[in-house]
C-alpha cells in the first residue's frame, strides 16, 4: 500500500502586485522581525560579529575584486565541462526528514535522473535511480511511505532493496536471468541528517559534509516537506546560485519586500568548497540588552548554507527552504528545485500553514525578484558584456566561482 504524506495547501497565486496578499504572506516573516528570534547554539559569534558590523556600519568583505569572464555563462565548452564536474560531484538532495521512518520514500530529479530515496527496514537510507529494469519508465512518484514499488505501465514491482520481486507472465521472459534484474542503486549516505547521492557509481560520498561546520545542529532529520515547485529559468546555473550569496543588491532590487525587514550587515564563513552567509533582522540590536546566556537558540535573520556544487539551504526562525539548482538544456539556461519544509514533522493545521507562508513569502522573492535578475544577467553576457564584476560586498559569490572553476579545472585531463 502507497500513500502520499506530502502536504498540499489550496492557495491563490502569488503576486507582488497585490499589497494584501504580500503583507499577508510575509507576516510570519515580519512577526519573526519583530520578536527576538530564535537563535541555535552555535550562533553567538555570529551574533556578536553582526552586531559589531552594525556598530561599524559595516559588513564582512573580500580581500579584493575579482573579474570573471561571461563566457563561463554561455560556453557550450565551459556548459559541457559543468555538467561532467557535477556528474562527478556529490549532492545534497534532501532533509534526512523527509524518509524519517522505515518504509518512508521520496523522489528527486537530480541533474535529469530520477532518483528514489527510501528508508529500508534497518533505518538505513537507500537510494536508486528510479527506472523499471523493463522499458525504463518510473517506478515510484511524489513521496509517502511503501514496502513494494510498482512500475504503473507493465506491473514490475520491486522491494525496498532494489531487487525485482514480481511481475507479470513471467514465463514470457524464459532465458533472461530476471536474478540479476532490479532499480541501480546509487552512493548515498546520511551526513549531518541531510541526504548525500551521487550520480555515478565510482564517486564517493563518504565525508563529503565534514567540513561543514555545525550543518548537524540543525535537526535536518526532523524536518519536514511542507510544498515544492520547479523554476525553468533563462539563465546559466551558477547566476541562479550567485543571487542567493551577496546583500549588495537588497537596498534596490528588495526595496518594498526585504530591505524593510533585514540589513546587510552580514558575516560569512567558508568551509572547504562549501560557505555559509547570515544577515539580520533589523531588530537584532533589541540583543544587546538581554545577557548572551538569555538569547534564543536560534539567530535573528537568515543563515544561508552554499553546499557545493549547488545545493542552498535557506535557515530562518520561522521557515526552511532548499534549493538545487542544476544545468538545463543550453548554457543559458537552468533548473531550480525548489522545497519549502517544516523546522519539524508538522501536526496539525497551524504547522502545515506557517510551513506554506514561510514558502510562499521566500519562493515569490526569489521568483519574482532574484530570479528575473539572473535572467537579465544572462542576456547581458549573450550579448556583448566580456567581464562581470565581483566587488568585495560580494566575497561568496567570489568564493563560489573561484571552487566552481577549481572542481572543472581538476576535471581536466593531464596534458
Amino acid at each position: 500500500m502507497v500513500f502520499d504524506r506530502r502536504v498540499h495547501v489550496t492557495s491563490p497565486a502569488f503576486s507582488f502586485e497585490n499589497g494584501a496578499e504580500l503583507e499577508d504572506v510575509l507576516a510570519p516573516v515580519r512577526n519573526a522581525a519583530g520578536t527576538a528570534g530564535a537563535q541555535l547554539p552555535f550562533v553567538p559569534s555570529m551574533t556578536h560579529r553582526v552586531l559589531a558590523h552594525i556598530e561599524n556600519r559595516g559588513l564582512d568583505l573580500a580581500d579584493d575584486v575579482l573579474m570573471t569572464p561571461t563566457d563561463v555563462f554561455t560556453s557550450a565548452e565551459r556548459f559541457a565541462a559543468d555538467r561532467q564536474m557535477m556528474q562527478r560531484t556529490p549532492h545534497v538532495v534532501a532533509w534526512g526528514g523527509e524518509i524519517a521512518e522505515p518504509g518512508d520514500y521520496t523522489t528527486k530529479d537530480v541533474m535529469g535522473t530520477p532518483v528514489l530515496l527510501l528508508r529500508d527496514k534497518d533505518c538505513n537510507a537507500r537510494a536508486f535511480v528510479n527506472v523499471c529494469a523493463h522499458r525504463g519508465a518510473q517506478v515510484a512518484s511524489g513521496c509517502g511511505r511503501a514496502t513494494r514499488f510498482t512500475c504503473p505501465y507493465h506491473a514490475w514491482s520491486y522491494d525496498t532493496n532494489g531487487r525485482l520481486a514480481s511481475l507479470p507472465s513471467r514465463h514470457m521472459f524464459d532465458g533472461v536471468d530476471l536474478s540479476e534484474l532490479g532499480l541501480r542503486p546509487l552512493p548515498v549516505s546520511e551526513q549531518a541528517g541531510l541526504i548525500v547521492v551521487a550520480l555515478d557509481p565510482s564517486v564517493s560520498v563518504d565525508g563529503f559534509l565534514d567540513d561543514a561546520e555545525d550543518l548537524d545542529s540543525f535537526g535536518f532529520d526532523q524536518y519536514a516537506h511542507a510544498q515544492s515547485a520547479e523554476l525553468h529559468l533563462r539563465a546559466n546555473w551558477k547566476l541562479a546560485v550567485d543571487v542567493n550569496f551577496e546583500g549588495y543588491h537588497f537596498p534596490f532590487l528588495h526595496k518594498d519586500t526585504l530591505a524593510p525587514i533585514v540589513t546587510n550587515n552580514s558575516v560569512f564563513d567558508t568551509f572547504g568548497m562549501h560557505c555559509r552567509w547570515a544577515f539580520p533582522f533589523r531588530n537584532i540590536e533589541e540583543l544587546r540588552k538581554i545577557p548572551e546566556q538569555d538569547w534564543p537558540e536560534r539567530f535573528s535573520g537568515s543563515v544561508v548554507y552554499g553546499i557545493f556544487p549547488s545545493c542552498i539551504v535557506v535557515e530562518s526562525p520561522v521557515s526552511t527552504l532548499m534549493l538545487r539548482v542544476y544545468p538545463g538544456e543550453s548554457p543559458g539556461t537552468c533548473v531550480v528545485h525548489m522545497v519549502g519544509g517544516s523546522l519539524h514533522p508538522m501536526k496539525n493545521d497551524d504547522d502545515r500553514l506557517l510551513a506554506q507562508a514561510g514558502f510562499d513569502g521566500a519562493t515569490a522573492v526569489l521568483r519574482d525578484e532574484d530570479f528575473p535578475a539572473a535572467e537579465a544577467c544572462q542576456r547581458g553576457a549573450e550579448n556583448g558584456l566580456e567581464n562581470i564584476i565581483l566587488g568585495r560586498a560580494e566575497p561568496l559569490v567570489q568564493h563560489l566561482h573561484r571552487e566552481w572553476d577549481s572542481a572543472v579545472e581538476r576535471l581536466k585531463p593531464s596534458a
